[in-house]
């Protein structure tokens, strides 16, 4: 059997949706036709049949979406063939998407280490590049047998013989054939675990990278690459190789006064790269320095949205800062509370990674004026994309582009209220849904907007590491009542010294007492920050949106 005909009896959503709406409508012909004969009928089953198949048609409609925003169609008979083209194109899609998971939980050996690694960073540019392919509306052919042979064959591929399969690949795949080019099968392993480690890979763990995290993993190792392009390479059997010294690396917080904001691009890209980069380096660094001459205290990672503890961005499994950052200590899995971390930094030698909330955070930013400071990434407002990445990638839920925006329309992409969106998004923890048909999705919206007077109470009542302070609540509300009649340029002054126009003498205007404060309030997402990450954190400061839900918490507080 080929690769096409292995793939055939993988039914798409939707045809399935489809298949469901055709058996709902058969059911309810059957209905009217003993109505048009005059009998008796349930009046109330029927209603609700017909309610069911109100809402299957707009499940498929919005399945049709997800797959093709652009499809049109005006009878059944252009149906049948758009979802047949569907199909057509789900089957293709689906052989990259093999291919992809095969690339990824595979693993490289070479006696050269330079050499296994310029093959990986080639696999994943491959990996990135048939992702990037798939999510296209039109998906070309992929060339070769399925997954499970599709190395040995393309590896095989000769350019003397002018096999056609071959020009395919060069012209519409030249990164994926960059790495079979170079490789040979003898090279490749089909799992994750190095040679020699008896123990079998999980098939559930495999993480299938994006093309962002492929394209992250190929910048990040460029300059790796030239670095040791200056060095040469020695012939394996006349030289002796060449013994480098360790190379000194020096974080980029200590080169700035504060770290510049930037679109995260690590391998999960739920946190700013800088700050991750950051944490990387002086987990380097500690290897070789003892506690007492170490440029910082602790590693920091915060994060609003902790629960569950392993589906939120900090401490997911495969993708969390830990795994970012290549920490292996147990306490990262645990959030801690600022006491917690008190006792652990006290007793530990090594250089500790600590994970928790509000008042971890606020430990850490509190303590760098008396003391050695942390090294701080935190989980700030995601992006459109980010969140289509969170629950299309790592959960794969297949959403429509109007989903994504409605997402972010509900939650700016503030962590407290994206965890929360997540919780009724992923209600059962071990059973994320395949997608989110419109009854569903209504539903979760209306329960999402219920619930913001009761994450407002959590803000002022809850647990340590959501809870905020009097004075952190009070500045929430000074920007939001600035915001109004502020610019990018203005929102500071007014919130300082011209803050006594806005007549509430109850709430303090801002010195550069309540940095601390407003660091924690951007590091955390609930307010929106500046581009230019340069400034004091007052400076930093950006109104609120007029339809920033964050409006209607503070109606709350």
């Amino acid at each position: 059997m080929n690769a096409i005909e292995d793939t055939q009896d993988r039914r798409s959503i939707v045809s399935d949706t489809l298949q469901k709406l055709e058996e709902k409508a058969r059911q309810l012909r059957e209905k009217i036709n003993l109505l048009e004969a005059g009998q008796q009928v349930d009046r109330s089953l029927a209603s609700a049949e017909l309610t069911e198949l109100l809402d299957l048609s707009q499940n498929l409609r919005d399945a049709i979406s997800s797959e093709d925003s652009a499809a049109q169609w005006r009878s059944k008979e252009e149906l049948h063939a758009l979802v047949k083209r569907l199909d057509e194109v789900g089957v293709r899609r689906q052989r990259y998407l093999d291919l992809v998971q095969r690339l990824e939980s595979g693993t490289v050996t070479h006696r050269r280490e330079r050499t296994r690694e310029e093959r990986l960073r080639e696999r994943d540019a491959a990996v990135a590049e048939l992702l990037e392919i798939s999510a296209q509306s039109i998906v070309p052919e992929l060339p070769g047998p399925q997954a499970s042979e599709w190395l040995e064959w393309a590896c095989s591929l000769d350019d003397s013989t002018q096999d056609p399969n071959l020009k395919l690949l060069k012209m519409f795949f030249p990164r994926l054939d960059d790495f079979v080019r170079q490789m040979e099968i003898e090279m490749w392993h089909d799992s994750a675990m190095e040679p020699g480690n008896t123990k079998a890979a999980d098939p559930a763990g495999i993480h299938v990278v994006s093309q962002k995290e492929a394209a992250a993993a190929v910048a990040v190792a460029e300059p790796i690459e030239q670095a040791a392009a200056a060095y040469p390479e020695p012939d394996a059997e006349t030289e002796e190789p060449v013994e480098l010294e360790p190379v000194e690396f020096v974080a980029a917080a200590e080169l700035m006064e504060e770290p510049t904001h930037s679109e995260p691009s690590g391998r999960s890209g739920f946190l700013p790269a800088d700050e991750v980069e950051c944490l990387a380096l002086y987990q380097s660094k500690s290897r070789r320095e003892p506690k007492a001459t170490r440029a910082v205290r602790a590693l920091v990672a915060a994060s609003h949205w902790l629960t569950p503890w392993d589906q939120n961005p900090l401490l997911y499994p495969g993708g969390g800062i830990a795994a970012e950052i290549g920490y292996m200590g147990a306490e990262a899995l645990e959030p801690m509370s600022a006491a917690q971390a008190q006792m652990a930094v006290t007793a530990a030698d090594d250089l500790l990674l600590l994970t928790g909330g509000a008042d971890l955070l606020r430990w850490s930013l509190e303590d760098a004026a008396h003391q050695r400071a942390d090294a701080i990434a935190a989980v700030r407002r995601l992006s459109e994309q980010q969140l289509r990445k969170w629950f299309g990638e790592v959960f794969k839920i297949e959403l429509a582009e109007p989903q994504v925006k409605d997402m972010y329309r509900l939650t700016f992409g503030i962590p407290l209220l994206v965890g929360e969106l997540h919780r009724r998004v992923v209600p059962l923890h071990d059973s994320p849904p395949t997608w989110l048909g419109f009854a569903i999705w209504t539903r979760v919206q209306e329960t999402f907007e219920a619930q913001l007077p009761v994450l407002a109470k959590e803000l002022k009542d809850g647990q340590p590491a959501v809870k905020l302070t009097e004075r952190e609540r009070a500045i929430l509300k000074m920007v939001v009542l600035a915001s109004d009649n502020s610019t990018e340029e203005t929102l500071a002054a007014n919130l300082m010294e011209n803050w006594h126009s806005y007549k509430h003498p109850e709430l303090a205007p801002l010195s550069s007492a309540d940095e601390t404060s407003v660091r924690l309030l951007q590091m955390l997402g609930l307010v929106p920050v500046r581009e230019e990450w340069a400034a004091r954190p007052l400076k930093a400061l950006a109104p609120v949106d007029a339809d920033d839900p964050i409006r209607q918490i503070v109606n709350h507080l």
